[in-house]
């Protein structure tokens, strides 16, 4: 029940998340330094954990190397789908993650595609045709924010796999205070020295609710894997793409009823390839 709870709650941090970097988007700000303002206050807000719950061993070296890039460019292709599609639009294609995450693991270790597996693999399949309206090519080429969200699930699906082998080797608090730390400075080239020295991105108001969601998020996350399987929680943190599609509705005056039943379905196929 706890750990139900703790991915509820990391469901919900993560998607409000999204308002503010929508938002902080639409004025204007750079979307590499929104990308990666979380990072360095998440690593800030998290040291503590991090040096009490300290576990760096050689598998968490030698992993960064491959989870490390992936997620840079994931994690760049995400703000962007954010920045040029809207949420009801974008996010829903982040349903494919999971989609991702089996094939590789499929390739990669041999992990068997269940029944429920393939069921869920074509309820994504039928949401994307909802929400794309049955044509891939025109929507895509009118939404490149949601061809951006796709390829971003495409690179986390890969680096989730990697990702299972660092926590059953180190552990959650750790690793998630190591992550922002590591992203703090992997991202560094891709925000650049103008944007980093610009004294007016700092003056953002909506860093610090960016930061500190995200790292509540990040900690929720990491306390669900503690209490619960990590199947559940990578299923009920789908739902944060329901929250995503009625906040584009909310906040942004977003038409969302074609995306909506097309997340609804995405999300539960998520739901049956997790469980």
């Amino acid at each position: 029940m706890h750990g139900i709870l703790f991915a509820l709650l990391s469901a919900f941090f993560w998607a409000t998340n999204d308002i503010f970097n929508k938002k902080s988007l639409l004025k204007g700000y750079e979307e590499n330094f929104v990308l990666w303002i979380r990072f360095p206050i998440g690593a800030f807000l998290m040291l503590p954990l991090g040096l009490y719950f300290w576990d760096f061993n050689f598998t968490v070296f030698w992993t960064t190397f491959l989870w490390l890039p992936v997620e840079i460019v994931a994690s760049i292709l995400f703000i962007k789908g954010i920045k040029h599609a809207p949420l009801s639009l974008g996010m829903p294609f982040f349903a494919f993650m999971p989609l991702f995450s089996v094939l590789f693991g499929f390739i990669l270790l041999g992990e068997e595609i269940s029944s429920k597996g393939f069921a869920g693999i074509v309820l994504i399949l039928l949401g994307s045709v909802i929400v794309t309206g049955g044509s891939f090519r025109a929507f895509f080429k009118a939404n490149r924010g949601s061809l951006y969200m796709l390829l971003s699930a495409l690179l986390f699906g890969f680096s989730v796999v990697v990702g299972k082998l660092v926590i059953v080797e180190s552990n959650p608090f750790f690793f998630s205070w190591y992550y922002c730390l590591v992203m703090s400075f992997g991202l560094l080239p891709f925000v650049g020295m103008k944007e980093l020295l610009n004294v007016r991105n700092y003056a953002n108001p909506l860093n610090i609710p960016i930061g500190i969601l995200f790292t509540l998020g990040m900690l929720t996350y990491s306390l669900a894997l503690l209490h619960t399987l990590t199947s559940y929680v990578v299923s009920i943190e789908r739902l944060a793409i329901i929250l995503d599609v009625l906040y584009g509705r909310i906040f942004f005056g977003e038409r969302i009823r074609r995306g909506f039943w097309g997340a609804l379905l995405m999300v539960f196929g998520a739901v049956l390839m997790s469980v």
